[in-house]
């Protein structure tokens, strides 16, 4: 079907997914990911490009510009390849096993992600993102797409080979651990000591560039604090927590976390706003402020949840997916600000004396404009309770006037979970009954849309449909979820006996007794070329630590032996744990979990 004979439109014309929308009109003859799919590229004898994205990525809408909208690049991926496009937050088993297979292949990662494979879906080369023309480092993606279909015709065997080889590489990687790791409080101690080691004692946070919030392992770090009573983990804890909330990767003015800031300073973040992070991070700082004592915690906490509420939730009570990073054709557009219209506006409600507190300056933090951040060290002037609101109050007015960066509309299953455990959990701490209100209408909301004819539970809700399976993460966050409302006290349903139906259709559905495993995808939700088992945490918890934390916790509230048996079958298979903290901090909190509570026997 060409673009001509449809209209203008290819495949993707009528896909539920919005990313998968964005590039409907493109001159590529993009498919979604499907077996027919597949069945063209054998039948044809081509490769297949499968392009993986999300609709509030900057750098997605970067390549499509550059190289999706291109004739000249459409005909070279036309004529040579099956063209297959993915979003990721539809189909994160897809996601997780191609990362995986481009990072084995290059040693980096990141989105849109290109892989290329045999029509059998085994990848064989990969990357990124790729520029129109060489620069960067970069081959040009023209130069990629004719290297690659050259190779294709030229070297089969050798592409088979390769394939092959990293087959093997994921399907190992899929199947390691045994149930025999010895796991305890020196193997907790041991992971903590491990991540410090990448920790910015300057400037908090992990790592000496580009900065993560890192919200899972600073979690862990919380709840080995607890435990332990670690000066250690509290000072991390208070250097992290309080720079983060003072810096740019904070939209001072209307609250939630932005992805991560591109310096090690916090200072200037990539612009795009993502449910789970700001889920994960409220939970974060209501704990935390509980836990070390910090007003500001508590109130980051609400100001998070209440960007959620006025920004975020759907009128059904769901929670959308994310806000993008550009508006007007420009990333960060919205939240920029020009030194002559910030003062002109602060002066306008007579606060001028206090131009300073955002660190706002002639020349900027980003292209001569500034992103709005505070600066206690070198500013002279805090200004009273009152005083910061009106100003507030004015910036916020005179932003509003500005185009909104668009919202991705999904109400996707999991991270409605994380958002839903954040509510209930900040309602409870604050006795603030209307979070927990706002947190049994959204999981009402998705226990009655978001499921197919037989009640069983989809990967996300859009515009009246759930065309989507869920996975391992969906069932287990959400059913983390519901248990977080019983524990609050929700009593609009019997949220113990719809958490324990949701365990229990999850062990149905992802355990394998054939080798004590829990898979990310259920066994008929289509067979990639390996049944997908992630271990290590993405941008959300993996779906085996959510599970084993459900688990966990359901073996407490409901005395169920079995769940605990599941939980620590998990557990002791994450080999990789103590060496890689970062990338298993959530499996580490469920393991301080236990260790609280008398340790992993059931």
């Amino acid at each position: 079907m060409s673009k001509s004979a449809s209209g203008g439109f290819n495949r993707l014309k009528h896909e539920k997914s919005p990313y998968l929308r964005q590039h409907a009109r493109n001159p590529v003859d993009w498919r979604p990911w499907s077996d027919a799919a597949f069945s063209a590229a054998a039948e044809a004898d081509k490769p297949v490009i499968i392009s993986i994205g999300y609709s509030s990525c900057h750098w997605c809408h970067v390549m499509e510009r550059e190289s999706f909208e291109d004739a000249e690049t459409a005909r070279l991926m036309n004529e040579n390849f099956i063209c297959i496009k993915v979003d990721r937050e539809e189909r994160p088993d897809l996601d997780s096993l191609y990362m995986k297979a481009v990072q084995a292949m290059t040693g980096h990662g990141g989105w849109p992600l290109t892989v290329f494979a045999t029509p059998h879906g085994e990848p064989f080369y990969g990357g990124s993102y790729f520029p129109p023309e060489d620069s960067y480092g970069l081959p040009s993606f023209k130069h990629v797409l004719e290297a690659v279909a050259r190779l294709y015709r030229e070297n089969r065997d050798g592409i088979g080979a390769t394939a092959s080889g990293l087959t093997r590489l994921l399907s190992e990687h899929g199947e390691t651990g045994g149930a025999n790791l010895e796991i305890g409080e020196g193997f907790v101690s041991d992971a903590f000591s491990s991540g410090m080691l990448f920790y910015d004692p300057v400037f908090g946070g992990f790592g000496r560039g580009t900065k993560f919030p890192q919200a899972m392992f600073l979690n862990f770090a919380l709840k080995h604090y607890e435990r332990t009573r670690s000066d250690e983990a509290a000072q991390m804890l208070d250097k992290t927590l309080t720079a983060m909330a003072e810096g740019g990767i904070y939209d001072q003015l209307g609250g939630g976390f932005h992805r991560y800031s591109v310096d090690n300073m916090w200072m200037v973040p990539h612009f795009e706003k993502m449910l789970y992070d700001n889920a994960l991070l409220a939970d974060l700082y209501c704990r935390a402020g509980v836990v070390l004592k910090k007003p500001l915690f508590k109130e980051i906490s609400l100001d998070i949840i209440g960007w959620l509420s006025r920004e975020m939730r759907s009128s059904q009570g769901g929670f959308h997916s994310a806000m993008d990073a550009d508006s007007d054709g420009s990333e960060g557009a919205y939240y920029l600000w020009d030194y002559d219209e910030y003062m002109r506006v602060i002066e306008s409600v007579g606060v001028g004396n206090y131009a300073g507190y955002y660190s706002v300056t002639p020349e900027g933090n980003l292209d001569n404009k500034n992103v709005l951040r505070i600066d206690r060290l070198n500013n002279p002037a805090i200004p009273p309770s009152d005083v910061l609101a009106r100003m507030k109050d004015a910036l916020l007015k005179a932003r509003s006037g500005r185009n909104r960066p668009a919202i991705d509309g999904k109400v996707i299953t999991a991270w409605n979970g994380l958002a839903i455990t954040a509510l209930s959990r900040a309602g409870r701490a604050f006795d603030r009954p209307e979070l927990v209100e706002a947190a049994e209408q959204c999981a009402g909301f998705i226990l009655s849309s978001s499921v197919d004819r037989s009640g069983r539970l989809m990967r996300y809700w859009l515009d009246g449909q759930a065309p989507v399976k869920a996975g391992l993460e969906d069932y287990a966050l959400m059913g983390s979820a519901l248990l977080a409302l019983h524990e609050a006290g929700a009593g609009g349903r019997p949220w113990l006996e719809e958490a324990e139906r949701l365990t229990e259709s999850m062990i149905a559905l992802f355990y394998s007794k054939d080798n004590g495993r829990f898979y990310d995808v259920a066994e008929d939700q289509g067979a990639l070329f390996i049944r997908e088992r992630d271990l290590f945490d993405s941008d959300i918890p993996s779906g085996n630590s959510a599970a084993a934390g459900l688990l966990f916790n359901m073996s407490k509230a409901c005395a169920n032996a079995r769940y605990a048996l599941l939980a620590t079958g998990i557990m002791t298979s994450a080999e990789a744990m103590r060496d890689e903290p970062l990338s298993h901090a959530n499996m580490l909190c469920v393991l301080e979990d236990m260790l609280s509570n008398g340790g992993l026997e059931p």
